[in-house]
């Protein structure tokens, strides 16, 4: 069954994207802010629901991650290059790091999917750890636009730690990818 409950609150989750990026291009930052936790919530039910109501679906394993992923990069990349941001941006090279783990982590997969036919890669315990926080960053940095200056220090923390564990977590599927390969060559005869 493709529209069920989880696959409808991803779908919602995919339209308060333009939404969350409307409200954020015209300053209002209360609505992003109430948008971008919205679309975490409903985050937080759609994989509870399919687990607790078996209701699991190939397009929800696809739709769910890409939703998650297309806000935080959209999010991302606005707070980090905007213009009109009254108090504080996710700086340069926070951004720079996330998307750069992000793009090895989809090589690796590509890589051991065409290689070695590995047919699943999914993310760790590290990863996801990294994405909630990564996640609390960006609101943090919507918050404090919005509610000038009381989570500018709260966000300015959050940098670092969401430096810290991106970067643990790009070790960690470096190291699994690495394992993956090993694991797929033939043993060698001495």
């Amino acid at each position: 069954m493709i529209l069920n409950i989880p696959n409808t609150l991803t779908l919602l989750r995919l339209l308060l994207i333009p939404v969350f990026l409307f409200a954020s291009f015209r300053g209002m930052f209360l609505a992003a802010l109430i948008l971008f936790v919205t679309a975490a919530v409903t985050d937080i039910f759609d994989g509870l629901i399919a687990r607790r109501l078996d209701q699991r679906s190939r397009i929800g394993a696809i739709l769910d991650p890409a939703a998650d992923k297309i806000m935080l990069v959209f999010g991302y990349l606005y707070y980090t290059l905007a213009p009109n941001l009254p108090m504080v941006r996710i700086p340069g090279w926070l951004t720079f790091v996330v998307f750069v783990r992000d793009f090895l982590i989809m090589m690796f997969a590509y890589l051991l999917y065409t290689r070695v036919r590995v047919k699943k890669f999914p993310p760790s315990a590290a990863g996801k750890v990294s994405t909630v926080l990564q996640a609390i960053t960006l609101g943090a940095v919507i918050g404090a636009n919005a509610f000038v200056p009381r989570l500018v220090s709260f966000a300015e923390l959050m940098f670092r730690i969401a430096l810290l564990a991106t970067l643990i977590s790009g070790g960690d599927y470096i190291r699994r990818a690495k394992r993956m390969l090993l694991e797929s060559q033939p043993a060698q005869v001495s």
